[in-house]
């Protein structure tokens, strides 16, 4: 049985030019969820609740588009702010877009490449089909491509003092 086949369109951030974020669907710390409530529950947090889930889908333009972004700083955080509740405040102040949430993440990458940098400052390169498992990992997300790259992000909802524990990253591919 389909609870929904329906076709969900993408946010585009006015403020950073080709960045897009689609919010599919989420629970709130039950396996039970109603398609038809989806929209009046999100976006109240762009992070899950403790025992909740997200699923999001989420396109980053290549580096060079959003460096050529005319848009203030403070409109940007703004716009993070509102569109990503939560999450945006998980942001560090330094513009470097690195973060750590209590969640434990299941990355999808469904098209082009991503840079994925981890908090020592390596960098893993990502391609189409490669999967990462995060808990707690400080990082950031880079496109340093030539095109845009799609991401899936499955969140679940973690107790903050149980997930920030030790922090892991572990990369895969589906091939």
């Amino acid at each position: 049985m389909a609870l929904s086949d329906q076709r969900r369109q993408p946010y585009k951030f006015k403020t950073v030019a080709g960045f897009e974020q689609t919010y599919m669907w989420s629970t709130n710390g039950t396996l039970a969820s109603d398609p038809e409530k989806v929209d009046q529950e999100l976006p109240k947090s762009a992070l899950p609740s403790a025992n909740g889930s997200l699923l999001q889908i989420v396109t980053f333009p290549p580096a060079r588009t959003t460096v050529s972004s005319t848009s203030d700083p403070s409109e940007v955080a703004e716009e993070y702010l509102s569109r990503l509740p939560g999450l945006a405040d998980m942001f560090e102040h330094d513009g470097s877009q690195m973060h750590a949430t209590p969640t434990v993440d299941y990355a999808i990458l469904l098209d082009g490449e991503l840079w994925l940098e981890l908090d020592d400052g390596e960098t893993v390169h990502l391609v189409a089909g490669d999967i990462v498992v995060q808990q707690a990992t400080r990082h950031g997300w880079r496109n340093k491509g030539e095109r845009p790259a799609t991401i899936a992000f499955v969140m679940l909802g973690a107790n903050p003092t149980s997930v920030f524990g030790p922090q892991r990253s572990i990369m895969g591919s589906a091939s």
